[in-house]
């Protein structure tokens, strides 16, 4: 099967350092797969908080113009000569590199005038017909996000606390953890009345207010006093950090996304007293960073890549049973 593929497409994104928002449109050129990519006609393509501070940011020292939209659905037009299993015509969900463009689009007037996007083999999965190109994309960064942080770690009947259940990468998490990996008991919280619905729409069996709530007493009385089996936390608060250390049981787990304790402001860094709460109940503390996971994929090993790439399929299968989806 042939396509025609375009030199260039209306892209959106940020044209100058620390632009910030709002966005821009400028023209991309439509880029050739290396060896273990593919080249997909984007469909749809969602916007996370991680491409937000890419542009206020430029963190990663791109030259700029860069084109955003990172997470994408569409069709595959092209494939580098190592790539096996997908092929021109497919239509695929992926996720770009960090360190590459994106397939977010201009529109001329309500038309879409199209984008495309390099993305690697093992990041890009078939899309089931079942789930639209809308739903598919706005998936990868936050399920692997939050499969990262559970898949490994959570056992079936593990009472699970998730704070933040209501945001991005929470939601999903607390959706993976009731729905999908068999978890006895998953507790959330949130701050807003938005935030709490969608924590309990998502699976979660109780709810606080972390504004109004001494959550870790009320987890005490939930749980007899033992505390709880293993938090994901995804909240990059330093309160949150510390209120939810002191819910788990002797002997369980912490895992926090990204840096971590004493490190969520970006001037300092400051004095946590995680470390020493979850010392004297002897639990785990593991960090769970992706950002070189995808910034700099070409150097992951096979293990790393095989992971990713389990995690994206069990987004489309999960997502098509029903299991999670991105509210």
């Amino acid at each position: 099967m042939t396509q025609t593929i375009p030199e260039s497409f209306l892209g959106v994104g940020y044209t100058s350092h620390r632009a910030g928002l709002p966005l821009e449109a400028v023209r991309f050129h439509v880029p050739q797969p290396s060896a273990d990519q593919v080249l997909i006609r984007v469909a749809a393509s969602s916007l996370n908080p991680l491409e937000y501070k890419l542009a206020d940011l430029n963190f990663m020292g791109r030259t700029p113009p860069v084109a955003l939209g990172l997470d994408l659905a569409g069709v595959v037009i092209a494939v580098g000569h190592a790539v096996g299993g997908v092929d021109v015509g497919d239509t695929v969900t992926a996720m770009a590199d960090l360190n590459g463009d994106g397939g977010w689009v201009a529109t001329s007037g309500n038309k879409d005038v199209g984008g495309y996007a390099l993305a690697r083999q093992f990041l890009t999965v078939h899309k089931p017909a079942s789930l639209s190109f809308r739903d598919a994309a706005a998936l990868p960064m936050c399920f692997l996000s939050a499969f990262a942080g559970l898949y490994p770690a959570a056992q079936a009947g593990d009472t699970v606390y998730i704070p933040g259940g209501g945001g991005g990468v929470g939601h999903l998490a607390v959706q993976m953890a009731a729905r999908a990996l068999g978890a006895g008991s998953v507790i959330s919280s949130g701050s807003t009345p938005e935030s709490i619905a969608l924590a309990r729409q998502s699976g979660a069996h109780h709810v606080f207010d972390y504004k109004r709530d001494d959550i870790p007493a009320e987890i005490a009385k939930l749980t007899g006093g033992r505390g709880v089996d293993l938090v994901f936390d995804a909240t990059y608060s330093e309160h949150s950090f510390v209120e939810a250390a002191k819910t788990v049981r002797r002997g369980g787990s912490w895992i926090v996304l990204g840096v971590g304790p004493g490190k969520t402001t970006r001037l300092a860094e400051t004095r946590s007293p995680v470390s020493t709460i979850l010392a004297e109940r002897a639990a785990k503390h593991v960090n769970v960073n992706l950002l070189r996971y995808f910034s700099e994929p070409a150097t992951l090993d096979s293990e790393a890549r095989a992971f990713l790439q389990r995690g994206m399929a069990l987004a489309m299968e999960w997502a098509e049973q029903g299991l999670v989806c991105r509210n």
